[in-house]
């Protein structure tokens, strides 16, 4: 039973996994569904352009399909992009010596990309919320049971998310009783690990070939393999994997950073660190580059469906692959 610490925060139902029974190699090619999406809209709402980087240009983010097969012990999932996954070099990202290749070691370091399964088709049963930093929700008619999120470190997104809910958590049974004492403590950290065990899983069996991405993930996580009448929510963002101290909040100038799990996120004009495009002085436009849409809608109708006054994020929507055929 979850604590009444972890009611609010675990609204997430977020969780990290893994991998444990896995095969060494593909072991068949029954391919249960595949999602395509158009090619050229790797620009978000339709401002989004790319950071001034050597490393990330047009087409890199642009997810093209996703291929879900079957295999022993679980599912493959292939994503193809419009170019070649741009794989980690040996050069250093910091003051102290890490190379990109080592911090990145699964060979691939610029997107994030996140998938979110609505399994029992049942309106408003499950969560709506996604991983921080996405500035968005799920539609409640396609609200998820289980979150694959693939990303360049997924042991540190997994000990983040972690203690994102830990704080939560903690901060919300602080607001309700005024303390949070040592059994308190161990009550929250045993629920957000148990929590954390069953609904996110973070692929750490992952080949990069060219411009598609293969990861596992086992039907201990998914219950089976993975099915084509499930609702799947994708999203593409770019990767912030490197690890930055703002110090302006600690110092109490300006307001804290919103939780974010290595997402880079949109500024107006052009940066090295971020999507250019943004709109002066919009907290809510979300950081996502390449969406999947069910038929009748469009990328740039649901990005930009966001309201500022009342602070409500864009909702996105799941793709039924047996029902879009």
């Amino acid at each position: 039973m979850m604590t009444r610490a972890l009611r609010v925060p675990m609204v997430w139902l977020l969780a990290v996994s893994a991998s444990a029974l896995v095969p060494a190699v593909w072991a068949g090619e029954q391919v249960i569904f595949r999602i395509s999406d158009p090619r050229g809209d790797d620009y978000g709402s339709g401002s989004l352009v790319y950071p001034l980087r050597d490393d990330m240009r047009d087409g890199d983010l642009d997810l093209v399909s996703l291929v879900a097969r079957a295999q022993k012990n679980g599912t493959e999932f292939e994503a193809t992009f419009a170019r070649f996954v741009q794989r980690p070099a040996r050069r250093p990202v910091d003051s102290v010596g890490t190379t990109l290749d080592t911090l990145a070691r699964f060979g691939f370091y610029t997107f994030n990309l996140d998938i979110y399964i609505d399994t029992d088709r049942a309106p408003n049963s499950g969560s709506t919320i996604t991983l921080p930093g996405r500035r968005a929700t799920i539609a409640p008619q396609d609200a998820w049971e289980k979150a694959i999120c693939l990303t360049p470190r997924p042991f540190d997104a997994r000990t983040q998310l972690k203690a994102m809910l830990e704080k939560d958590a903690k901060k919300e049974l602080r607001q309700s009783q005024g303390r949070v004492d040592s059994s308190d403590r161990k009550s929250i950290e045993t629920g957000v690990a148990r929590d954390v065990a069953e609904s996110v899983f973070f692929p750490t069996l992952v080949w990069v070939s060219g411009t598609k991405i293969n990861f596992f993930v086992p039907e201990s996580f998914l219950g089976g393999p993975a099915s084509p009448r499930w609702g799947y929510v994708v999203a593409v963002s770019g990767a912030k994997i490197e690890e930055k101290v703002d110090l302006e909040p600690a110092l109490g100038v300006g307001k804290p950073d919103e939780p974010n799990l290595m997402v880079m996120q949109v500024v107006p004009g052009r940066s090295k660190e971020a999507f250019g495009g943004g709109q002066e002085d919009d907290d809510l436009q979300p950081p996502l580059v390449d969406i999947t849409v069910p038929p009748g809608m469009t990328q740039e109708g649901i990005l930009k469906d966001y309201d500022l006054r009342t602070g409500r994020f864009v909702e996105l929507h799941a793709v039924v692959p047996a029902e879009s055929k």
